[in-house]
């Protein structure tokens, strides 16, 4: 029987997810948003063939999986508002970009509502793949949600029953792939106040597997623009994660106030950002 689905959180990876399993195998996702009232989370639901709940407890009472998307900063408050109306047979998946330990502190809160608790670690940009994502799992709710959903083409891995394992994988990519994206912004900040952006990044083609870093470094410069607020609590995520480890976070703290610096000139809703260049003269414009 095809599991029914509920999103909490419908923003740009809940939806692309919700959209693609809508077009493939005709499924009306059920989706819960704290900014539901507001156009532009109604018209991105409507187009993903989401159908919009205004409570937790009837999006619980709906269906049988949760998928829960909205940040690593209100997971832990979501997961305790929606347990009281989880029950035994339900998956509560949490695949927002979080620590271990926030991710093992939503499991015990899950944990007394009878449902199982998958920690979700998606792997990839969503809206390219949607549906067909590569997500890690672990958690004592893993193989049951890889057994619903695996037959929808999604693309679900366990990596064991401990919830954390799937996010720690998740954290330490993170730190690589945002770290570069805040050492590319840095870079190219500083390099346009000298008029060397471009010779700079030329310079770099073929001395790395990356072959064409112009094209690098506007993607992930859009990537800033588009999502910085949340690319930086997810570098500040990863510091907490090294933390617990025991492993000074200077990178990655460092990543984070360079990607919030960023977010703090409130310049994006301005700016298109796939013209990097426009970019990094908005922020000469702004005086830095």
């Amino acid at each position: 029987m095809t599991p029914r689905i509920g999103l909490v959180g419908v923003g740009e990876a809940g939806a692309a997810i919700a959209a693609g399993l809508h077009e493939e195998h005709g499924l009306s996702v059920v989706g819960y948003d704290a900014r539901g009232h507001e156009d532009a989370v109604r018209k991105r639901a409507a187009s993903a063939g989401v159908t919009l709940v205004d409570d937790l407890g009837r999006l619980s009472a709906d269906t049988d999986v949760l998928l829960c998307l909205a940040s690593a900063k209100v997971a832990v408050p979501i997961a305790e508002q929606i347990a009281p109306h989880l029950r035994p047979g339900q998956v509560y998946a949490d695949l927002n970009s979080a620590s271990p330990e926030v991710k093992r502190t939503v499991g015990v809160v899950v944990a007394g509502s009878g449902a199982a608790y998958v920690d979700g670690a998606v792997m990839a940009a969503v809206p390219p793949q949607r549906h067909r994502v590569p997500v890690l799992l672990s958690g004592d709710g893993a193989e049951r949600l890889a057994e619903l959903l695996t037959p929808l083409g999604m693309r679900l891995e366990v990596l064991g029953d401990d919830p954390g394992q799937a996010s720690a994988v998740k954290m330490f990519r993170s730190l690589l792939v945002k770290g570069l994206e805040a050492l590319l912004l840095e870079c190219a900040v500083g390099a346009s106040a000298y008029g060397a952006t471009e010779r700079v990044l030329s310079s770099m083609n073929g001395t790395l597997p990356t072959e064409d870093w112009q094209k690098l470094a506007c993607y992930l410069l859009e990537r800033t623009v588009v999502h910085g607020a949340r690319r930086a609590e997810e570098l500040r995520q990863v510091a907490r994660t090294l933390e617990e480890a025991g492993v000074d976070a200077m990178l990655a703290e460092a990543g984070a106030r360079r990607l919030q610096w960023f977010v703090d000139l409130d310049l994006a809703a301005d700016l298109d950002p796939t013209d990097y260049e426009g970019v990094l003269g908005a922020v000469r414009k702004a005086g830095l």
